[in-house]
């Protein structure tokens, strides 16, 4: 497993974001840098977690074993918390440091060696949010179903999951996002799994917006973004020149959703809840902030 630590350049105490990618968290942390960095920029310690890492070395999972997964993250969680009593780096790149499943223990000395002699910043783990994309919302709703109590708010970015079947009886904030793209062509977010599924099943408070014009891959860097149309799976935008404003969208959308939630700045919720501030072309935009609705 591997972690990526992206974190602000200032000392201080941050609250912590964990994200797993697409695929199941097959698609590495390392393709969504730009959205990640900018997020952590916003005072929070961004912690991208590849839990299939190395991939190359590792059978693709068969959905019965995805609890399994959940298991070993919660336990890597745990281990890092312990580790990050020692001091925590911050600047403005990432830092990665593997974490060996089998023979990662409270005495390991990875992690300390990793912080230690540098600036202090003190982790919030108290307040914890969790962010995917795609399939890796999978994984992220099974973390939540299992252990609600850990999470303060979480973000499904063009989610998938076949585990959204019945009403999500959890009450913590959620932001569901969706594009029109990743549901034309071959689907890569298919409708009755996808985050309007999520939302109607959630309880709340709850967002949910979709944008036109942007698909399921728009999201990584330029790079992975290149290979995904390569390979004409999933339907991306045909503006490339609009790739740089879509990511700095979508950071912001998470950021404000994040700081609302996080940092408890009311202010910062009217950019994604508020039409006229909103600078993409919406398909939809819903909100259920006070619990007020019932389950459709």
């Amino acid at each position: 497993m591997l972690f990526t630590a992206y974190f602000p350049q200032d000392v201080g105490t941050y609250p912590v974001v964990l994200f797993i990618g697409g695929w199941g968290g097959y698609i590495l942390v390392e393709f969504y840098e730009t959205v990640l960095y900018r997020i952590a920029s916003h005072g929070f310690i961004v912690f991208g977690i590849d839990n299939h890492f190395p991939v190359e070395n590792l059978q693709f999972e068969k959905e019965n074993n995805l609890q399994q997964d959940v298991s070993k993250i919660f336990n890597q969680y745990t281990w890092v918390r312990f580790q990050s009593k020692y001091r925590f780096n911050t600047g403005k790149c990432s830092g990665n440091f593997y974490i060996n499943g089998i023979h990662a223990t409270d005495e390991d000395p990875v992690l300390q060696k990793y912080m230690s002699n540098k600036t202090v910043a003190t982790i919030a783990w108290n307040s914890t949010a969790l962010v995917c994309h795609s399939a890796g919302c999978d994984i992220t709703l099974k973390m939540i179903k299992e252990k609600p109590k850990f999470f303060k708010s979480t973000v499904f970015l063009e989610p998938w999951s076949l585990d959204v079947k019945d009403k999500i009886d959890i009450y913590m904030p959620a932001f569901m996002y969706g594009t029109q793209l990743s549901e034309e062509g071959n689907k890569c977010a298919i409708p009755g799994y996808d985050y309007n599924t999520f939302y109607n099943l959630w309880s709340c408070p709850k967002i949910v917006m979709s944008v036109a014009d942007f698909g399921h891959c728009d999201i990584l860097d330029p790079e992975p973004w290149a290979a995904c149309r390569d390979v004409h799976h999933c339907k991306i935008t045909k503006n490339t020149t609009k790739l740089p404003e879509y990511h700095e969208f979508v950071q912001g959308a998470v950021s404000s959703f994040l700081v609302n939630t996080l940092q408890n700045r009311t202010d910062s919720l009217k950019y994604i809840t508020q039409k006229p501030l909103i600078p993409l072309n919406l398909l939809e935009l819903k909100t259920d902030l006070n619990c007020t609705k019932s389950f459709n």
